[in-house]
């Protein structure tokens, strides 16, 4: 009831829904400093039986389809030596695993929570990656500073999708990569493609992954579930359960029915 109510709210006011997420995950990041909960996407599973299965350390492991997502967006281009942004770095294990695997010249994550910045930062000490409070609308971050930009499961939190995609454009250098993927509602598709034509930057790939993360929501589901039950309140659970996407909630429900789709995009900015 409450997250329906949440959505709703959202509907009517971008203003409110930036603050209502922002106080969500300062929620999330001030109550619950677990530091083996450091991803909240739904995950993905790559559904190819001869595709080779990602290499991880046995610490990784738990995680695996969570990192299994990042990878696939990440991926999309060559990360090596390049000044990597992740836009809403969120608990920093996207951000970390970038870093850590492949192998960027930097990776800065930015969040709008100072209290999910404040968590990394005491959670992640490791060369070349960094945390700074900073707000995916309005980047404080210099032109043409970053190569690749970053961004999973997050843009659906914002006020103005528009907003953000001139801050991504702003920010990138001549040449340099974004890197997106997101949940959309079916009936809202046209207007993504509309804001991503009006951003100025160049689709190179697109990907529906509705299936790969229905996969990965479905293996997932009983770790969730556990987790959840041992760190939530009772008056919380419902809440958490539809925040985690757990089976017979609102947007699993939505991409199994199609209603919702995943996507991912491989976008670049070009100049003449």
């Amino acid at each position: 009831m409450i997250a329906k109510l949440v959505i709703r709210l959202c509907q009517f006011s971008p203003y409110l829904k930036r603050l209502i997420w922002r106080k969500w995950y300062d929620l999330l990041a001030g109550h619950y400093q677990q530091r083996d909960w450091s991803f909240m996407n739904y995950g993905y599973v790559p559904l190819n039986p001869d595709a080779e299965q990602l290499r991880l350390d046995e610490a990784d492991e738990p995680n695996r389809y969570c990192i299994q997502l990042y990878h696939h967006v990440a991926s999309g281009v060559n990360l090596k030596d390049a000044d990597v942004l992740e836009i809403s770095s969120g608990r920093g294990g996207g951000s970390y695993y970038i870093n850590r695997y492949l192998e960027p010249k930097t990776m800065v994550g930015v969040d709008y929570s100072e209290k999910a910045v404040a968590f990394c930062n005491q959670s992640y000490c490791i060369d070349g990656l960094s945390f700074v409070t900073g707000d995916a609308e309005l980047l404080s971050f210099k032109d043409n500073r970053f190569d690749v930009i970053v961004n999973v499961e997050a843009s659906h939190c914002y006020g103005s999708k528009d907003a953000f995609l001139t801050q991504v454009k702003r920010v990138l250098r001549k040449d340099g990569y974004f890197l997106y993927a997101d949940l959309h509602g079916k009936g809202n598709i046209d207007t993504l493609y509309e804001q991503l034509r009006r951003s100025g930057l160049t689709l190179i790939k697109e990907t529906n992954i509705t299936p790969n993360v229905l996969e990965a929501l479905d293996l997932d589901n009983n770790r969730k579930t556990v987790l959840i039950q041992q760190l939530v309140p009772k008056v919380l659970l419902n809440t958490f359960q539809q925040f985690a996407g757990l089976k017979g909630t609102t947007i699993y429900e939505g991409l199994r029915s199609g209603s919702v789709i995943y996507l991912s995009f491989v976008l670049q900015k070009q100049q003449p």
